[in-house]
């Protein structure tokens, strides 16, 4: 904590500037809080892009092995074997729920400075939040740190996107991130397993090898 608390301390003349800029106290916390969040967001966002390159590899793979026996269930089910169909769809089922989870860590790790965040500000304005003209249900009339942070937070990320996917180079930058090795398997040709394929049965994809 001693070293998160001198951090936190190293950073606040930069942090706190955006605070300082209006005249007004309400409008230099909103401001403040709007740049921070933005900082939040973009550093969010590189350390998104780092983490999709790394494990572009796997994301490759599962996307792969989705599609693939995606393909494969609709072949089966197209030449009437209902066992087989059921067989490699729930190996899709099982490969979409892998990618599933680990483009839940990507956005995990999107969001990895927000805590940062919110421990200055709760080191600068503990108790000194702005308060609401009435007392609200569930957030009190002097809502706390977290409560404007993500007011602000939320939009903001939502616009940072639709403009970001808008711009040429934060888009190749997305592509060149995701561009999988080149020995990732490239897909073939979905043929329906042979009726009663014991394969498919055992969990396999119609190919002689483990599926997924």
């Amino acid at each position: 904590m001693d070293t998160l608390h001198a951090a936190l301390a190293w950073l606040d003349p930069l942090f706190i500037a955006p605070y300082r800029l209006p005249g007004n106290a309400l409008a230099g916390f909103a401001l403040g809080t709007a740049v921070l969040a933005l900082w939040c967001i973009a550093f969010g966002s590189a350390l998104s892009l780092c983490a999709t390159r790394i494990n572009r590899r796997r994301l490759a793979e599962l996307r792969h092995g989705m599609e693939h026996h995606h393909k494969l269930s609709e072949a089966a089910l197209r030449a009437g074997d209902k066992e087989s169909y059921k067989a490699v769809n729930r190996q899709a089922h099982e490969a979409f729920g892998h990618y599933f989870s680990l483009g839940g860590a990507m956005f995990c790790v999107s969001i990895i400075p927000l805590p940062f965040a919110l421990a200055w500000m709760d080191m600068r304005f503990a108790g000194a939040t702005p308060e609401l003209p009435w007392d609200a249900p569930l957030i009190g009339q002097q809502p706390s740190i977290l409560f404007w942070f993500l007011l602000l937070y939320i939009p903001l990320r939502i616009i940072y996107a639709n403009v970001m996917s808008r711009i040429g180079w934060f888009t190749r930058l997305q592509a060149w991130a995701a561009t999988p090795p080149a020995n990732i398997p490239r897909e073939e040709p979905a043929h329906a397993p042979a009726p009663g394929d014991p394969g498919c049965r055992d969990g396999r994809d119609g190919r002689g090898g483990q599926g997924g």
